[in-house]
């Protein structure tokens, strides 16, 4: 059920755009703007917030630099992700991150400014929106025309790599898939970091997803369709996990 959006919550995702705001402290900010309604409102009022504020994100995004194409793209990610993994499923920092020119979409893929590695360091972190075949064709044309804009709507952010935190990252995926994969070229662009503790927890969550749409448990019971769920199915069935890992590579 859509909510008109209450003007408090509309400002704070407005004051915000172009800032680099920890997408995590916005979301909790937002929350606590629309806490006082009902429950069952809470998250539709959020998200009409989010809606509202979007058009004010494109015009800021191509006064930055972005072409029209660019900016319409980086927006329709919000009901892209809505429509996909509902409101929980996607969490309503992504929504925030979106809303204010955080993550923008260069071709292909996406890439989110202000980002860090786990030491601090500066990086722009990329991510794989829902909009077909990983082509590396595009993929490589995204990362080529990526950092002209990206610097000029964080000219200050001082980063000198990509990342990307993805259980498309996991080493054994080649293996399941096949090195020509097209996900298996987009994970080797990459040079993973040392593994973290928590690596294995969150690549069986991450596999469900990104690769079913769902749950785990609705995605361990589903019949798989196509080579990279059954891939993902077939180390389930032998009692493995998948892991999400973290790699980087210079940006040229």
């Amino acid at each position: 059920m859509s909510r008109e959006a209450r003007p408090g919550s509309v400002a704070l995702l407005a004051s915000a755009i172009g800032r680099l705001q920890d997408p995590g402290a916005l979301a909790a900010d937002l929350a606590a703007s629309v806490a006082d309604a009902p429950p069952v409102e809470r998250d539709a009022l959020a998200m009409a917030a989010v809606d509202a504020v979007l058009p004010q994100t494109a015009t800021w995004l191509a006064a930055h630099g972005a072409t029209a194409e660019q900016a319409s793209a980086s927006v329709a990610d919000v009901v892209r992700k809505r429509d996909r993994y509902g409101i929980r499923g996607t969490g309503l920092d992504w929504f925030c991150a979106v809303a204010t020119g955080r993550v923008v979409a260069v071709g292909r893929l996406q890439f989110e400014l202000g980002a860090h590695l786990p030491d601090g360091t500066p990086t722009w972190s990329v991510h794989v929106p829902e909009t077909g075949p990983l082509d590396p064709v595009a993929c490589d044309r995204a990362f080529a025309d990526a950092p002209d804009l990206l610097r000029r709507l964080a000219p200050g952010h001082g980063a000198t790599s990509w990342s990307c935190r993805s259980w498309l990252l996991d080493p054994g995926l080649a293996t399941a898939l096949g090195p020509d994969a097209n996900v298996v070229r987009f994970a080797r662009r990459f040079r993973l970091l040392p593994p973290g503790p928590h690596d294995a927890v969150e690549g069986d969550d991450s596999a469900a997803k990104f690769v079913f749409g769902t749950g785990l448990a609705a995605a361990r019971a589903a019949r798989p369709a196509g080579r990279v769920q059954q891939a993902v199915h077939d180390r389930w069935a032998g009692g493995g996990h998948w892991t999400e890992r973290t790699g980087t590579a210079p940006i040229a």
